[in-house]
């Protein structure tokens, strides 16, 4: 009787231990339980207010709104730029930009009667440079404006070594077109210009051109007075430009001792250059040019003016 009564002594003393240990488990767990973290506060507090009866209602979200500067900010922006497309679109009155002015010729492919019109290209740019093109051909320029007290606007352009003035004035807009009008003095003659784009004539070489590589490059005859400097490209393009104020495109062929050099005028223009390769660099038309990438001395102005002369008095 003793034994059990120790054995069940032992057993209700186990029960008593593993129901303390439940307990304590369970009560650690409801607190655990009841007391939320720290970040389950902040999104509680988020989403849910307390109303006067202890009920929770959701909390209204938070809407972004942008700074008051900000839209200031963008405002002024998109003003700015429309007013600048209707000042640019409907009001501009500057001569800057390409201007086209349509001219009857004589055209030389059918009838020497036949009349034709090409567009002639005048390309005023913003730092008072002036480019005139005809064809291939585009001379290099300068030009002013300016406005007296009664308003009236003078364009004063130098082309070629040539001043011409006259009046000018600018109409219509970017959507119906532009129109340059310039006028004499006497407002006896006028020309009008319409706003337009640069159309170069298309340049095409020679099927039987072959590149030379004692004639590919540059050469320049500069004698203090008159510089003229032939460009050619292994390409069969040549550039020609005459002391800075004219410059010229084309291509050419070498045959039979002489260079053909075809270009764009009112038509096509064909140019022989009789040419002979020295020592002291490139003869055309018994005139000596010297390349411009060092690899040949420069020749002396005695030398120059010497071959100079040579071609002038063989000429007469």
């Amino acid at each position: 009787m003793d034994e059990n009564k120790e054995i069940l002594a032992s057993e209700n003393e186990a029960e008593n231990t593993n129901t303390d240990t439940t307990a304590e488990t369970t009560e650690n767990t409801t607190v655990a339980t009841e007391e939320p973290t720290e970040s389950e506060d902040m999104s509680f507090a988020e989403t849910e207010l307390a109303n006067e009866n202890g009920e929770t209602v959701p909390q209204p979200k938070k809407k972004r709104v942008l700074q008051l500067p900000i839209i200031i900010g963008i405002v002024i922006v998109v003003v700015a730029a429309i007013t600048l497309f209707v000042i640019k679109g409907f009001f501009d009155t500057s001569i800057v930009g390409t201007w086209v002015e349509s001219v009857d010729v004589t055209g030389n492919s059918s009838s020497a009667d036949e009349a034709s019109k090409i567009d002639v290209y005048y390309t005023f740019n913003s730092d008072n440079t002036l480019d005139y093109r005809i064809g291939s051909m585009v001379w290099n320029g300068t030009y002013t404006v300016s406005t007296d007290d009664s308003g009236n606007q003078t364009l004063a352009m130098t082309l070629n070594g040539n001043e011409t003035s006259c009046n000018y004035s600018v109409s219509g807009n970017m959507f119906s077109g532009r129109t340059l009008e310039l006028t004499t003095s006497t407002a006896t003659n006028k020309v009008e210009l319409k706003s337009g784009s640069e159309v170069k004539p298309e340049l095409k070489v020679d099927k039987d051109f072959k590149a030379d590589k004692k004639i590919t490059g540059s050469w320049t005859y500069d004698n203090g007075y008159a510089k003229m400097t032939y460009k050619f490209n292994d390409d069969g393009t040549v550039e020609i430009n005459q002391s800075d104020s004219l410059n010229v495109d084309g291509t050419y062929l070498i045959k039979d001792g002489t260079i053909i050099i075809k270009y764009y005028y009112t038509d096509e223009i064909e140019m022989d250059v009789a040419y002979s390769v020295e020592k002291d660099g490139l003869k055309l038309n018994d005139i000596l040019y010297t390349k411009d990438d060092g690899s040949a001395k420069a020749t002396t102005a005695a030398v120059t003016e010497a071959a100079t002369e040579a071609a002038t008095t063989s000429a007469k």
